[in-house]
């Protein structure tokens, strides 16, 4: 039977000529080659040059941006976000509307984020280290994207099927628990 393919959109910001935003995604890319997920990355097809974003040869403009972006996140299995341009004052205002389609999105969504740990989203940090909303909906928080990468590299495999198995399982039988037990832990 073959793997089940997940479907993974990568959010984040996207600045005019700001590397961080495109190397983090092609860091995700490369590492996750081979896996069974499908990326959808909204920087794939697009150009910046001379100041200006073209998409496949088409002048860049709010509504088509808008709208495949919207398209990619229902798609989605799992969106991993990337806050981290919120420490650097940037507004991520899209990623902020991108993270509530996913967070209400009719097909259930895993979602992701990454973001530096420093980062107070809240100005009560005596309730909230973070944002309530990031600590509420997110099903996971990383630090980085290598922490976020190592995480993924493992769980796809789970999550699609391939690696189905409980780890400890050859554990608990070579530590020779009865039957009983192992009801017992159900």
């Amino acid at each position: 039977m073959a793997d089940q393919v997940v479907t993974m959109y990568l959010a984040g910001s996207i600045r005019d000529g700001n590397l961080e935003d495109i190397k983090w995604r092609e860091d995700v890319i490369d590492a996750l080659k081979g896996l069974p997920v499908r990326i959808l990355n909204p920087l794939a097809g697009k150009t910046y040059e001379d100041g200006k974003w073209s998409v496949s040869g088409v002048p860049s403009q709010a509504k088509f941006i808008t709208k495949h972006d919207q398209f990619y996140v229902r798609q989605a299995d799992i969106v991993l976000f990337n806050f981290r341009a919120l420490t650097q004052k940037y507004p991520n205002i899209g990623t902020l509307v991108e993270y509530g389609w996913a967070t209400n999105n009719v097909k259930p969504t895993l979602v992701y984020v990454i973001v530096d740990p420093e980062y107070k989203g809240h100005e009560s940090t005596v309730m909230y280290n973070l944002h309530p909303f990031i600590e509420q909906f997110a099903a996971q928080v990383f630090d980085t994207t290598a922490d976020a990468i190592e995480f993924l590299k493992r769980h796809i495999k789970v999550i699609s099927g391939r690696n189905p198995s409980f780890p400890a399982y050859r554990r608990l039988i070579d530590t020779n628990l009865t039957a009983a037990k192992i009801e017992s832990l159900r």
